[in-house]
């Protein structure tokens, strides 16, 4: 196991090395600000608001003070914790929206670095890797899985195994965006299937781009923990800012 934790972690190296070839080829644009010279420059950087320390030791909800949030400690959850990088607001929005739907997809490795400084703070104890899938409708027209692209580079990173035939959708759903927390959480129920010869007795770490009300991860942590997972954490780069009025939903 150790000569292959190496390996993968060389491979990551491998990887980080391939895209700076790219850069040298393809001179890129920074995906907040579009400013020549790098993929994410210092300026985009500086604007991300970060999640702070208070926020839901569950849902990974933003809070003024810490402890369980109001919906959590009322409905039982399928994921053990869910921890996000940054407010999807800014730069990072920009970037977000070129990685998903401008086929920038340079951008999934550099913003993964964050995911990795993240789950380094977290210390979760993790066997797998699974990004959350997109259906196959979706997987087609867009040609990739923008939310592979950052699991990827984190599993390579952390010799972590990834796992990316775990979990797949096996219903088309809307779009989540204009939908209420209710629809959401209707629109993506049922909607995803795990395999339990890769999930079975396992901590699986879901990985997404955005989470807004939380409801896919949940989803996806209930298809993995009826297939026999032992615990199921979700992590995304970003997360929407919510209404008062809402503060506390997931």
């Amino acid at each position: 196991m150790p000569g292959r934790l190496q390996a993968r972690r060389n491979s990551y190296v491998i990887y980080q090395k391939m895209w700076g070839f790219v850069d040298c080829l393809y001179p890129p644009h920074c995906g907040g600000c579009e400013k020549p010279g790098s993929r994410w420059c210092a300026e985009c950087q500086s604007q991300v608001t970060l999640i702070g320390d208070y926020c839901c030791p569950i849902c990974g909800q933003a809070q003024t003070h810490p402890g369980v949030c109001t919906q959590c400690r009322t409905q039982p959850h399928s994921v053990k914790a869910i921890r996000s990088w940054a407010i999807f607001e800014g730069p990072l929005r920009n970037a977000l929206h070129r990685l998903k739907y401008a086929r920038d997809i340079g951008l999934g490795e550099v913003l993964s670095r964050h995911l990795i400084d993240l789950l380094s703070d977290l210390g979760w104890d993790i066997d797998c890797i699974i990004p959350v899938p997109l259906g196959a409708v979706r997987q087609s027209q867009r040609g990739y899985n923008q939310t592979a692209l950052l699991a990827y580079p984190l599993a390579l990173a952390t010799g972590i195994a990834y796992k990316s035939k775990g979990l797949k959708k096996i219903k088309e759903t809307r779009t989540q965006v204009g939908l209420t927390i209710e629809q959401r959480h209707e629109n993506v129920a049922g909607a995803f299937l795990a395999d339990p010869k890769i999930v079975k007795n396992r901590k699986v770490l879901l990985i997404d781009d955005v989470t807004t009300s939380g409801a896919t991860i949940e989803s996806c942590a209930s298809a993995i923990m009826i297939a026999d997972a032992d615990q199921v954490f979700g992590m995304t780069l970003a997360r929407a800012r919510r209404s008062s009025a809402s503060v506390h939903a997931t």
